[in-house]
C-alpha cells in the first residue's frame, strides 16, 4: 500500500506543486523498477532488442536468398527451353538420312553454339544438351497402322546434370 499526501492520477503520476507529473517513489528507486535518475535501456532491455533485431536480418536475408535462387532457376529453365527446341529445330531442318548422325550430340554447360557456330550468350553458361535419335515404330491400334520413322529426344541439363526440359519429337519415315 501506498502513502501520499500528494494528490495522485489514476496514471500513477503524482501532481507535482511546482514541477508538474512526478513518478512516486519507493526507497532509492522509481515505480518503475529504474534507479532514479535514469533515463536509458538496462543491458537485458538492448540485448533483447538486438536479438530481435538480427532475427528479422537474417529472415529478410534468407528471403532474399530464396528469391534470387528462384530468379536463377527460372532463367534455366528459360534458356533450358529455348537451347532445346533450338537443337531440335536444327535436326529437324536436316535431311532425314542424316537425322541419326546427331545420335550422342552433347554439348557440356558452356559449351553450347548456335547453328551457325557461335557460342549461346551467357545467360545459357549454366546448360548443356544432349540428343538421342533412335529408330521408332508409332502404332496406331484402332486403325491397324504403324508407322516407322525416328523418335528424337533433345535434353537440357544443367551445371549438376540434372534434366531441366526434354523435348521428344516423332520423325515419319519418308515414303520412297
Amino acid at each position: 500500500m501506498r502513502y501520499s499526501t500528494i494528490p495522485v492520477h489514476s496514471d500513477g503520476l503524482a501532481t507535482g506543486f511546482l514541477h508538474g507529473p512526478t513518478p512516486l517513489r519507493s526507497g532509492s528507486r522509481c515505480i518503475t523498477g529504474h534507479p532514479r535518475g535514469s533515463l536509458g535501456f538496462t543491458l537485458i532491455e538492448s540485448l533483447t532488442a538486438s536479438v530481435v533485431l538480427l532475427l528479422a536480418v537474417v529472415a529478410a536475408s534468407m528471403a532474399l536468398h530464396a528469391g534470387r535462387q528462384h530468379t536463377l532457376e527460372s532463367e534455366d529453365q528459360l534458356q533450358a527451353a529455348l537451347a532445346a527446341e533450338a537443337k531440335l529445330s536444327q535436326i529437324l531442318a536436316d535431311d532425314y538420312l542424316n537425322m541419326k548422325e546427331y545420335n550422342g550430340d552433347d554439348e557440356p554447360p558452356g559449351a553450347m553454339v548456335t547453328t551457325n557456330g557461335t557460342s549461346y550468350p551467357n545467360e545459357a553458361y549454366r546448360i548443356g544438351r544432349r540428343v538421342t535419335v533412335e529408330d521408332h515404330q508409332q502404332k496406331f491400334p484402332g486403325l491397324g497402322v504403324v508407322i516407322d520413322g525416328l523418335q528424337i529426344t533433345v535434353t537440357a541439363y544443367d551445371q549438376d546434370e540434372r534434366r531441366v526440359c526434354t523435348l521428344t519429337r516423332f520423325v515419319p519415315k519418308p515414303s520412297q
